[in-house]
């Protein structure tokens, strides 16, 4: 599965897009120029998912790279790297992977992605916490002023902020990601419907911020895929 989201203007409220849904070519090849395309297609992204999109791509041959992009009239995206499973019953040589989690944006650099880049994973795994919904504290590494999330907007735009990292946008483009979450994903702590603090946090509140904690999550990201 190839995720992209449209956003011209990452961090405004509506990513700088119109209301109108918008046509995306995306192409698969099995060549970083994008020479030899063995898959491609079009689909809309629209508003309502704050125009990300998801694609399952099929018919692909099972352990090995392909190169993949996406275009949006005139523009073209990166080139993204991601691979296929091996065949069933297959006995691969090796599997490299690299495991991570809480990647709290104000609190330090991503440089262990950098590291990450520079070897030759075969996936990453990420084992939850991809964003804090917290505000930051002045002194922080990197403070941000956005204040915790709790609409759906402020997710949208908190995993944007989190997106922009250099160092985490060439992991996601040099090999596939199988993600899940954990807590701060959502708020601090919680656990289905029960918010950290039961007794102060009215609970049709705190369902309606967790809707929106999940579907920003899908919006962002790929449960199980690149």
């Amino acid at each position: 599965m190839l995720w992209t989201r449209l956003a011209p203007r990452p961090l405004d409220p509506d990513g700088g897009m119109t209301l109108a849904p918008v046509e995306l070519a995306w192409q698969v090849a099995e060549d970083e120029a994008m020479a030899r395309v063995v898959r491609q297609g079009t689909v809309n992204a629209n508003v309502q998912w704050a125009h990300s999109v998801h694609v399952e791509v099929e018919g692909l041959r099972p352990d090995r790279w392909y190169w993949y992009r996406f275009k949006a009239g005139r523009e073209i995206s990166a080139t993204g790297r991601t691979r296929t499973l091996p065949a069933a019953g297959a006995l691969p040589e090796r599997l490299r992977f690299a495991l991570a989690s809480c990647q709290k944006y104000e609190v330090g650099y991503y440089t262990a992605y950098e590291h990450m880049v520079r070897e030759e994973l075969d996936l990453i795994v990420f084992l939850g916490d991809y964003i804090y919904e917290n505000t930051s504290a002045a002194d922080a590494v990197r403070p941000h002023t956005m204040p915790a999330a709790l609409t759906l907007d402020d997710y949208r735009r908190r995993y944007t902020l989190y997106k922009t990292d250099p160092a985490l946008q060439a992991a996601h483009a040099m090999a596939p990601w199988i993600a899940t979450w954990d807590d701060h994903e959502v708020s601090n702590d919680y656990a289905g419907a029960v918010p950290e603090h039961p007794g102060a946090d009215d609970p049709a509140q705190f369902l309606l911020r967790r809707a929106a904690a999940y579907r920003a999550y899908y919006e962002h990201m790929v449960p199980g895929g690149k």
